[in-house]
């Protein structure tokens, strides 16, 4: 029996992962169907991926799948959901995954690239690079010595054990840190692994240099960290956000900064992105704002591409996914 494939990608998310270099592989394996229209697939195109479709590969631009809501396997030929991004939550139905769809996500591709980044960003903001840059462009007074640290000695708070979490812990082996986790979910012989001490919030929040997010969003997550949680964090600490802005009371946090106790380095902002020049976030000498840049690289979006087409050539095969989301992820994951 002849697989048919839907590719439910913009030409410019093609473009971007340079996934044309990757339709040799389904072409071998099936019948391939291109959106070639202009921007997000046409809402006819999905209706008639999910009507004639065995796989359906989708990205950014596509809706929320609600023909999905009443899938069964023998009312849909329809077996595999390969998301060549992040979160399915917002594109397939659970009902869906619950009654046996597979579906396949390439948030992993996103790991490696937003844990160097995170790296990177403790480093730069913790030694005030950012800052000093600015004054040094300006003729400014240089930042003091006395503020600039290294991670070696530090106390790092890691809040979440997702993917990019772990990846982060990992990465943060050879520095000398001390490193503490808060996550409801992770048990003290995964904190082990990464020589990590499990703590509660409150705990990590009170001895924390360095306080680095990496929660997914989910109802008990959103604005998980307000007021109450930055009033709690030492002077002087840093806090970093490359997770998502929604975990966060942005108002809080600017008043928070606005005292001079806290810094801040956010790559995600809510409810602006980007935001507006004339943002009070712009005007902190003790906040650095990025654009949502921590997993954006080429190496990033080529792992993508092969971790969604590698999926795709697993279930022809009758091989198990790699990369498959299934009933007890789902309530974790973001």
């Amino acid at each position: 029996m002849t697989t048919t494939i839907f590719v439910a990608l913009s030409s410019g998310m093609r473009a971007e992962l340079e996934f044309d270099q990757y339709l040799h592989r389904l072409h071998a394996i099936g019948t391939v169907h291109l959106w070639e229209g202009v921007g997000s697939p046409a809402a006819a195109f999905v209706d008639e991926a999910l009507a004639r479709a065995t796989v359906l590969v989708t990205g950014w631009g596509v809706p929320y799948l609600a023909a999905l809501e009443d899938w069964t396997p023998a009312t849909s030929q329809l077996r595999l959901v390969a998301h060549a991004a992040g979160t399915v939550k917002s594109l397939v139905p659970y009902a869906a995954v619950q009654r046996g769809l597979l579906v396949s996500r390439a948030n992993h591709s996103l790991v490696e690239s937003v844990a160097e980044f995170t790296i990177g960003a403790l480093i730069m903001a913790r030694r005030r690079a950012f800052v000093a840059a600015e004054r040094y462009r300006a003729g400014a007074t240089l930042v003091p010595i006395q503020t600039q640290r290294e991670l070696r000695g530090s106390t790092i708070g890691i809040i979440g054990a997702s993917a990019i979490g772990k990846g982060v812990m990992e990465l943060l082996q050879p520095f000398g840190a001390r490193i503490l986790l808060a996550d409801p979910y992770a048990t003290e012989a995964l904190a082990a692994q990464y020589q990590a001490t499990l703590v509660d919030l409150g705990t990590l929040l009170a001895q924390s240099d360095i306080l680095s997010l990496h929660a997914p969003v989910t109802p008990e997550t959103i604005g998980m960290l307000g007021a109450a949680q930055f009033a709690a964090m030492r002077d002087g600490a840093l806090f970093v956000n490359t997770a998502r802005a929604r975990l966060v009371d942005m108002p809080a946090l600017l008043a928070e900064l606005h005292s001079g106790r806290l810094s801040a380095l956010l790559d995600v902002t809510e409810p602006d992105e980007p935001l507006p020049v004339d943002s009070p976030f712009f005007a902190l000498d003790n906040c650095t704002v990025l654009p949502h840049m921590a997993a954006v690289t080429r190496d990033a979006r080529l792992r993508q591409s092969e971790i969604c087409v590698g999926d795709v050539e697993r279930f022809v095969t009758g091989t198990p996914l790699l990369h498959g989301v299934d009933v007890a992820q789902w309530e974790r994951m973001a």
